[in-house]
């Protein structure tokens, strides 16, 4: 018997874990909003960036400056380089989002490493995402209102708390596969002043800090 009772306490947890993290959401009435409303807005920011990941046993350790800047043709720049100019990657949007890389290092020229930082830009930018799939569920209990699109087989999570963007999160359809925390927002379409990127299955981390004195480019 106690055998039983403890096999079916593992059961009852292994399905538990198992479980999607969102199961609880039920769609809101609130249908007039959008998450588009905390689309970022801006011309140029600089961020202090660490990038910490590992690509099968290398470990690899990058620090520098994040530039994100919106050029004169409507185009969406990332470059990340070190202190001295050297640039690890350079990314870009169109005005229709679709991606391309400029130029990366090697050490991250990995077909995993660009898809990761490819879909963490695209997610933090607000960019590629199917319009007509949003959806906006809230919780039975709390405060916190989450504006659902599907990407791929998966799918995105903004999550609003108090009338300002709290954090995004990334799912499959049973666990979190990227969490990423915004503080420091002032307005709704600013970005946050810190930004912590967290890859719940792959090895790899993303933090940044806002620089507000900017520097030359």
């Amino acid at each position: 018997m106690k055998q039983f009772l403890r096999l079916s306490s593992l059961l009852l947890l292994f399905f538990a874990s198992c479980a999607s993290p969102y199961k609880g959401l039920k769609p809101s009435s609130s249908g007039n909003k959008t998450a588009y409303q905390y689309k970022p807005q801006f011309l140029k920011e600089v961020y202090r960036c660490t990038v910490n990941g590992r690509v099968l046993f290398k470990k690899f350790h990058l620090s520098g400056i994040l530039l994100l800047k919106e050029m004169k043709n409507g185009t969406v720049r990332a470059i990340f380089q070190n202190e001295m100019g050297f640039t690890f990657f350079d990314f870009e949007w169109d005005r229709q989002d679709s991606f391309k890389v400029n130029s990366i290092i090697p050490q991250l020229d990995k077909p995993a490493v660009v898809k990761i930082l490819k879909k963490d830009f695209n997610l933090f930018l607000m960019k590629g995402l199917e319009k007509e799939s949003e959806k906006i569920l809230v919780q039975d209990r709390g405060k916190e209102v989450f504006y659902c699109f599907t990407i791929g087989e998966g799918y995105v999570y903004y999550v609003e708390e108090g009338n300002m963007l709290q954090r995004i999160e990334n799912a499959g359809k049973k666990k979190k596969v990227t969490t990423i925390n915004l503080m420091g927002k002032h307005r709704a379409n600013d970005l946050a002043d810190s930004v912590m990127f967290n890859h719940h299955k792959a090895n790899f981390t993303i933090s940044l800090h806002k620089i507000n004195s900017h520097v030359d480019e």
